[in-house]
């Protein structure tokens, strides 16, 4: 079983490179033929959420479960926050097809295509060395959620190294209570287990899950550790419920 794993993560990894090959092109032209009235570059998003999907459906060694798709609002601006688990986070959260604006680490910009895409679509990029580059992106994660742009953040600030959920950074929460947009929690699990910071080789078949949660509401002022402290513990108590059921079966 264990070359059918390794042949079948060598597939995954050159089908999705080869995918970002092609579709980069094809986004690219669709975005210099909307970007005049698609502002939002939300055309472009979908494109990418389809591939995403396609991408994962491909792979013989990954199976996708979404639950609480209802807790999906798309008629306001949400902070959508989820725990970082592995490199497959941001393909998993295209398929969600949620309109959002991400917060990624400046460096991940030069990778080719997969930066490329992510200053395409209008990403936030942050360069988490300079204080000024940190400061500055808090505003404009404001002004996205006052213009109705949903933000994407994993508050971890990198993958977990044992599965657990790590403590939250407060950026993403400050911009959450200055405005007063309410917090979409998401769990992710399995993509630890599947490809753990480091790994690249996937030994086995894993199903990968992300459950979206209800809404924190948020009241414009309030105090932003409080609401990191009160989403990590939900989202906390959330993973080891799902953990527990699944451990059940």
């Amino acid at each position: 079983m264990y070359v059918f794993y390794v042949l079948g993560s060598l597939f995954t990894w050159i089908e999705i490179f080869l995918g970002f090959m092609i579709f980069f092109p094809v986004q690219l032209v669709v975005f210099l033929l909307t970007f005049w009235f698609d502002k939002k570059r939300r055309i472009i998003f979908y494109i990418g959420s389809a591939f995403s999907q396609f991408a994962l459906f491909l792979s013989p060694i990954f199976r996708i479960k979404i639950t609480g798709r209802e807790n999906l609002d798309r008629s306001k601006p949400h902070v959508l926050v989820m725990n970082h688990q592995s490199l497959l986070d941001i393909l998993l959260s295209f398929t969600l097809y949620y309109p959002s604006k991400m917060i990624a680490k400046k460096a991940l910009g030069r990778v080719p295509f997969l930066g490329w895409e992510l200053v395409l679509f209008g990403h936030l990029m942050v360069d988490r060395n300079d204080r000024k580059s940190q400061f500055e992106s808090i505003r404009k994660m404001e002004n996205m959620l006052e213009n109705g742009d949903s933000l994407l953040v994993y508050p971890e600030g990198t993958r977990t190294r044992d599965g657990n959920i790590r403590e939250f950074r407060k950026g993403a929460f400050r911009s959450a209570t200055s405005t007063g947009t309410p917090v979409l929690p998401v769990v992710l699990d399995g993509p630890y287990d599947a490809l753990p910071k480091k790994g690249i080789i996937v030994n086995g078949v894993f199903t990968l899950h992300m459950h979206v949660m209800e809404p924190v509401e948020v009241e414009k002022g309030a105090d932003p550790a409080e609401l990191a402290a009160v989403c990590h513990g939900v989202m906390s108590d959330e993973l080891a419920k799902q953990r527990a059921q699944r451990a059940d079966k």
